[in-house]
């Protein structure tokens, strides 16, 4: 072998190497990625459940209680924020649409029809935009995919 086809393997070897160390890496990244967002939404969905206020929203949301408007109103921005978040997350990339529908949808479908929970709110005011949108691709989430196909984060 002449030193020129010893360069040229050397070379194809090096960068053989090279992209299969970047591959791997780029595959750790897309893991960690996953695994990150994944803590976080269990993290989200503990909170959502855990929190006795919110326990306390979603038992008089589910018949649209008039108790509800006994709730105070920073309790009642408090959950609908949390939907916001939400839709920040989902807008973001960071968790998909699919899984916001399947773990979230039903409560953003009782809370945008609620009658008792906006009273003292202004459900139109620009400031409930975030989640005014969240609850439109929501329904028409609803309305496309009775059941989504395969969920991840």
């Amino acid at each position: 072998m002449d030193l020129n086809n010893v360069k040229d393997i050397s070379i194809i070897v090096a960068g053989v190497v090279a992209f299969v160390g970047l591959f791997s890496s780029y595959l750790e990244y897309r893991r960690r990625g996953r695994q990150e967002r994944g803590q976080h939404f269990v993290q989200m969905r503990r909170r959502f459940l855990e929190d006795p206020s919110f326990r306390e929203i979603l038992n008089l949301l589910a018949t649209d209680d008039p108790k509800l408007n006994q709730v105070s109103v920073q309790e009642r921005r408090n959950f609908i924020g949390f939907f916001e978040e939400i839709a920040l997350m989902v807008n973001s990339k960071l968790l998909s649409t699919d899984v916001a529908f399947y773990m979230f949808g039903h409560y953003v479908c009782l809370a945008n029809s609620s009658i008792h929970l906006w009273e003292g709110l202004d459900p139109k005011s620009r400031y409930w935009a975030v989640f005014r949108q969240f609850a439109e691709l929501i329904e028409c989430h609803a309305k496309e995919k009775a059941v989504p196909e395969k969920l991840r984060f």
